[in-house]
């Protein structure tokens, strides 16, 4: 007998509808993306249980929807996710690991129809499983009635990923940001325990921002496990060393940006940029580096790859001549994304 069965019955099918009290259901949450403005990566286990993390992230108004239909037959489910589709009487025939073991974690099994669409697309360096298992679990706890606070959603996500999915090159600040929204900064220490810092920007300060951060498609999609795992692989001395600096370049940035100080911030992207490098081959490529040379020839004072690198999104800081710097990224063959800071994070949208 699974744990899963332990836990509810025999037949957790059964047990699950006899005690729901609902015979139809219609939900849609919505998550935003991230990005990791400054001291991404030293979230990480094998780093921050050694010296702690801190980082700057904010969510953006690129979206994961999922629309949760609970269906006629209790014993039948259906799932599609972009590619992926799949429909039959066990969950267990669902390819995506992350929506199994979020079915598993709720203990609904069956009896839903799950459709999901992201405004992205995978391994774009902005958080998307993180916001596919936030905004998964935010459907299904809706579904089974029970309140969770967008802080559970974010520690319940990353525990799944971390430890039932067995991901233990990874830190919490997709999970953390993509639940909760807005500008925020966040601390963690020796111990695992995450601190969040809400930062209340001026709207001068975001409206600058949203103006100065330029984003751009590479079109080049990366795994972003290849650079996580190959750090913890191979962590060095050297490697800590490197850490520690991006974790200064986050706490500096929350500084700057409490102050409006926007244009330190965006210098602080180009330090963080070169930093990153050195920390795994799959960071960068030549094409990544030519890229970004000619974007700093052309009026950026900071910007880096989204994510653990490889590709995905570039973000430039670029204060003055934004078309002339627009026009030859262009140019070179990137393609603009227009993006704003989006303040609410993972939210129930439809529930009937």
């Amino acid at each position: 007998m699974s744990k899963i069965q332990k836990k509810m019955g025999k037949n957790p099918k059964e047990n699950y509808y006899a005690h729901n009290s609902r015979d139809r259901a219609v939900i849609v949450t919505q998550t935003p993306m991230r990005i990791t403005l400054s001291g991404g990566g030293t979230d990480v286990d094998w780093y921050s249980n050694l010296h702690g993390g801190a980082w700057v992230s904010v969510s953006i108004n690129r979206y994961l929807v999922v629309t949760l239909t609970m269906g006629e037959n209790p014993n039948f489910i259906s799932y599609s996710y972009g590619q992926e589709a799949t429909q039959g009487h066990s969950y267990k025939d669902i390819p995506n690991p992350y929506v199994k073991a979020c079915l598993e974690h709720t203990g609904i099994l069956s009896g839903v129809s799950l459709n999901i669409n992201s405004e992205v697309s995978g391994r774009s360096g902005l958080g998307g499983s993180a916001a596919l298992e936030v905004g998964l679990l935010n459907a299904l706890y809706c579904l089974k009635r029970e309140s969770i606070s967008q802080l559970d959603l974010a520690k319940k996500a990353f525990s799944i990923e971390r430890f039932k999915i067995g991901r233990d090159f990874i830190g919490p600040q997709d999970q953390y940001i993509v639940a909760l929204g807005g500008f925020k900064y966040f601390e963690r220490d020796t111990t695992g325990k995450v601190t969040v810092y809400p930062l209340h920007l001026s709207l001068h300060t975001i409206l600058e921002l949203e103006s100065n951060l330029l984003f751009f498609r590479t079109g080049i999609l990366r795994d972003t496990s290849l650079a996580l795992a190959d750090q913890k692989e191979h962590a060095t001395a050297r490697h800590i060393k490197a850490l520690d600096d991006i974790k200064k370049l986050g706490q500096k940035a929350k500084e700057y940006l409490l102050k409006g100080d926007v244009d330190s911030f965006g210098v602080t992207l180009d330090k963080h940029w070169q930093i990153k490098k050195t920390l795994s081959k799959h960071v960068s490529n030549s094409q990544i580096d030519r890229w970004y040379a000619e974007a700093m020839k052309s009026g950026a004072s900071g910007g880096k790859i989204m994510g653990a690198g490889g590709g995905g999104w570039f973000v430039f800081y670029v204060k003055d001549n934004k078309s002339a710097f627009r026009k030859r990224m262009k140019e070179i063959g990137l393609e603009e994304t227009k993006v704003r800071f989006d303040m609410e994070g993972s939210k129930v949208v439809l529930n009937f």
